[in-house]
């Protein structure tokens, strides 16, 4: 290949620059009739919103709407489970940032603001539907106990002693049902985690190992014979009741695995009960356990805890939630209606 001219070099050199300009040129210009085209083509899409909005300027047709006569719907279900009390526990707002404090006196205030919150929303239900039945499932961990160390350090009263005290708060938030409603009272119970006798977990014997299996033996003996209060003393991790034709499973909710992870609880909780509805499939779950309000329409509850937050909420990285408690409302035709927190505290301001 014969070797290119010094002269010719400096030729090309000095025409490059110009070809480099030109296709740039070019380019500008592709660009520019590409991006007319497009203004062109927007302008006219909003010529015809334009078009469109002034077609709708003139008065409107009013159509007189009449009101629907109601229909006489069928009498629904109210659940108001009691769970995660730990009510001989005690919480210094010290510890958890101001967030929380909790003790004897408070746990009183709370459960009395509970039912009185049961029967003023039950009033507020009968104006959507008639309510049929009062469900008040008691679902463990009423009682914190001394199944670790540092809760025997702190605990002002003995597992035996939780239980008197709790005896007859319970007694008089029932007997406050009777009163203020005239509602049949069916009360299912399960036993926590919490409440034991032994230092372990135990699965085969955990009710006959269980402080609150006997509380809850105790209350049924007491209100024997009521005509208006049913117990459904629970002798197995599930209580299955039939509620307006519905199946309900309640349960403390340690059953549950959840290790932490995205997502919360939801996909872990939803994979047990899968696995549970195989051997005996139900319409909803109703648990506590994990002291939060989650509802996940329409299969399952999960319920929030009076207690509130805690040193070990804290300790875990536990998303901070207000002491509550759950109101449910089962419709016959439609499943669950309702999932509503309680809340049993007013909130500071910080």
């Amino acid at each position: 290949m014969p070797r290119k001219k010094a002269e010719t070099l400096v030729e090309d050199a000095a025409e490059s620059p110009n070809e480099v300009k030109l296709q740039k040129a070019k380019d500008d210009i592709a660009k520019l009739k590409n991006s007319s085209k497009h203004s062109a083509e927007y302008a006219a899409d909003m010529e015809k919103r334009l078009e469109s909005l002034m077609e709708i300027t003139g008065a409107p047709a009013i159509e007189r709407f009449e009101k629907m006569k109601r229909s006489s719907p069928e009498g629904s279900a109210v659940i108001v489970p009691a769970t995660d009390w730990h009510c001989e526990e005690v919480i210094k707002s010290e510890a958890v940032n101001g967030k929380n404090e909790y003790n004897l006196d408070e746990a009183e205030k709370r459960i009395k603001r509970f039912y009185n919150k049961i029967v003023e929303l039950i009033e507020w239900q009968k104006g959507l539907a008639p309510v049929a039945e009062l469900w008040h499932p008691l679902l463990g961990d009423l009682m914190t106990g001394n199944i670790h160390e540092d809760l025997t350090e702190t605990s002002p009263m003995s597992p035996t002693e939780t239980c008197v005290w709790l005896r007859d708060r319970l007694c008089s938030g029932i007997d406050f049902l009777l009163k203020e409603t005239d509602l049949p009272i069916s009360i299912p119970t399960c036993v926590g985690n919490h409440g034991r006798t032994t230092q372990k977990m135990r699965i085969k014997t955990s009710c006959r190992n269980s402080y609150e299996w006997l509380l809850y033996k105790t209350l049924e003996k007491i209100y024997e014979g009521h005509e208006r209060v049913a117990f459904f003393v629970g002798n197995g991790y599930h209580n299955i009741q039939t509620i307006l034709g519905r199946k309900v499973r309640f349960h403390h909710g340690d059953g549950l695995r959840y290790n932490g992870g995205i997502g919360g609880i939801t996909i872990p909780v939803n994979k047990s009960i899968a696995q549970w509805d195989k051997v005996n499939p139900v319409d909803f779950d109703i648990f506590g356990h994990w002291h939060q309000f989650l509802s996940n329409y329409p299969k399952w509850v999960s319920c929030g805890s009076m207690m509130g937050y805690s040193e070990f909420s804290l300790s875990i990285k536990s998303e901070f939630q207000h002491p509550t408690q759950t109101f449910i409302v089962l419709d016959r035709r439609y499943g669950m209606t309702q999932a509503i927190p309680i809340f049993l505290t007013t909130p500071q301001r910080s």
